[in-house]
């Protein structure tokens, strides 16, 4: 199966660019791929965006990146009190 690519952006240009933050941004593909039954994904981050490289299908991958999505831009706002992705 070909790894699909998915690209979530960061709502602001520097929002990853804690160590903190690319850490629990990690934790979390790693352990949804893992509740999914996926092998680890390939998580690249980058100050304005993230890069996730995953052998799934299509709508799999979709899906994990959405779980992603809700689970670490619901915990940057509630600590925070901004959005961490685009469009939220």
């Amino acid at each position: 199966m070909q790894p699909i690519r998915i690209i979530l952006r960061a709502a602001y240009p520097a929002s990853l660019e804690s160590a903190v933050l690319q850490d629990l941004v990690r934790a979390s593909v790693a352990e949804t791929a893992e509740h999914q039954g996926l092998p680890t994904p390939t998580t690249e981050i980058h100050a304005d965006r993230i890069e996730i490289l995953v052998a799934a299908p299509g709508p799999v991958a979709i899906a994990l990146a959405t779980e992603v999505r809700r689970a670490t831009g619901l915990w940057h706002r509630r600590k925070y009190g901004t959005p961490l992705w685009l469009g939220e």
